[in-house]
């Protein structure tokens, strides 16, 4: 509006000279010319205009915005632990990669923790290696201890059925077939010893008359004798089964049999020693399980106090440039103290204030084009990234979020930017140039079109608006030319004489 003002202005002036000019021109000779009179309507002069004809052509609505630069990545690297500071790197203006070593503090009391920590978890590694090796000692003793029992009982057990059977053998006696057996053992003897008497007569008998040495006589009583010694043994040997088994060996079968028993009872009362190396078993197993949380006890012992040493090493999180150096080398700091503020210049963003009217329009990912006051003829481009849900209770705004990459690293945080949205987009409007429009207001405004050197007003409608154009929804039609300078001076059915403008300031380009 301040615009078409001061146009407005400067073209009354323009033409209050063009009228005073020639008057003064007058003044100037002895005597005015002579003129025919003519009626009033043809002695009213033409008026000078500037014409541009209405096009068809894209317009966009945007909505500028404010806000100050601020970096998406802006941390404050500090210290975890409380410790001296013995180092502190970088300063303002210095890069730093992500990562990268920024300051250290004092490692000696720390590391000779990390290193008694180191020295008690060896120790419960070894306990639990030493309750491994009397558990698999314990599993063999068990294991042997079975295998030994196991067998004693089963010897135990055979020797007592072997008394049994024995003992029963020796109560019984001898069964028939062993009597009849016997029996013709003495009958073979004596039918043999019979034999054996027959023959020694006989040799006897050649030996009177000299038909044998006395050797061959010898043999001959000797196998008697030998004849008679088997038969009284047989003999006997039958007797014996016949008068069948002592009392005193019946006796001594059942001793052996108590005696049997008394072993198997002795083999199966080992068995408790079974339980007993089971027991061990499982005292050993409970030493490997409580020697194992003293290892892992001592293994979260030394993480801890490995964590503790490397917290000392003070590193940045990000890639950027150091902001403030907020410590230095010597002080002692508190846990949780800063010693740098670092920012990630790869990423700007600025957050502005978007009118509820507007708030519809706009969306994520949108391009934004940006201009920075500290960079003059330069822009960038944006995109919005995030939209606040709640409205400001005051203002009754939402607060946008416009992300700009960053990587000629131009942009610094705190500079002031202006950002410029585009809302919507009307391809195909007619257009006239922003000047040509009088008294624009609520959507509404007036333009001269002209027609055979006639100027004629036109009420019309007004769409989007741009600082250099303005869109007419109704009331011109493309083509149409459209007074773009002297229209403050016309009215509707006046007489024109278009000019060629100087310039090209009135096309709605």
């Amino acid at each position: 509006m301040n615009t078409l003002h001061k146009a407005q202005k400067t073209l009354i002036l323009y033409v209050i000279v063009g009228l005073i000019g020639p008057l003064l021109t007058g003044c100037s000779h002895s005597k005015p010319t002579a003129t025919p009179a003519t009626p009033m309507s043809d002695t009213k002069a033409a008026v000078l205009v500037q014409v541009t004809p209405a096009r068809v052509g894209p317009i966009e609505q945007t909505t500028i915005v404010t806000g100050v630069l601020t970096a998406l990545n802006d941390v404050t690297v500090g210290a975890k632990a409380a410790g001296k500071l013995v180092a502190l790197y970088y300063r303002e203006g210095d890069s730093v990669k992500a990562g990268q070593v920024v300051a250290q503090q004092d490692t000696s009391d720390l590391q000779a923790q990390l290193d008694q920590q180191l020295a008690n978890l060896q120790a419960a590694i070894a306990r639990l290696d030493q309750a491994k090796v009397e558990y698999h000692s314990a599993l063999t003793n068990l294991q042997l201890t079975q295998s030994q029992t196991q067998h004693a009982i089963a010897q135990a057990q055979a020797a007592l059925n072997a008394a049994k059977e024995q003992a029963k053998i020796v109560e019984e006696g001898a069964r028939s077939e062993d009597r009849e057996q016997a029996r013709q053992k003495m009958l073979a003897a004596k039918a043999a010893y019979d034999q054996a008497r027959s023959d020694l007569q006989r040799y006897e008998s050649l030996y009177r008359q000299n038909a044998i040495s006395a050797q061959q006589l010898d043999q001959a009583q000797t196998a008697a004798d030998q004849a008679q010694a088997n038969y009284i043994a047989a003999q006997q040997a039958y007797d014996e089964i016949q008068a069948g088994n002592r009392p005193e060996e019946i006796k001594s079968a059942q001793y052996n049999v108590e005696q049997a028993e008394q072993a198997l009872q002795t083999a199966l009362a080992n068995r408790d020693q079974i339980k007993l190396r089971q027991e061990d078993v499982k005292n050993a197993q409970a030493a490997i399980q409580t020697a194992q949380a003293q290892v892992d006890q001592a293994k979260a012992a030394v993480a801890y106090a490995r964590q503790q040493l490397e917290d000392t090493t003070i590193t940045s999180p990000i890639s950027g440039v150091v902001a403030a150096r907020l410590a230095e080398p010597g002080e002692q700091l508190a846990a949780g103290k800063s010693v740098l503020e670092i920012v990630s210049l790869e990423n700007i963003y600025f957050d502005a204030q978007l009118p509820e009217s507007q708030f519809e329009k706009v969306h994520i990912g949108q391009p934004v084009t940006v201009t920075v006051d500290a960079l003059p003829g330069k822009t960038f481009q944006g995109r919005v990234s995030k939209l606040f849900p709640v409205a400001s209770a005051q203002a009754r705004s939402f607060t946008v979020r416009i992300s700009l990459p960053n990587d000629s690293h131009q942009l610094r945080p705190q500079m002031f930017a202006r950002g410029t949205i585009v809302l919507d987009v009307h391809p195909h409007a007619v257009l006239v140039p922003y000047l040509s429009v009088l008294n624009p207001a609520d959507g509404m405004g007036t333009v001269f079109v002209v027609e055979n050197n006639v100027a004629h007003q036109r009420k019309v409608q007004l769409g989007f608006v741009t600082p250099d154009k303005i869109e007419i929804r109704s009331g011109v039609s493309a083509g149409e030319a459209v007074v773009t300078q002297g229209q403050t001076q016309l009215q509707d059915g006046m007489k024109v004489q278009i000019e060629s403008p100087n310039t090209s300031s009135s096309n709605p380009e």
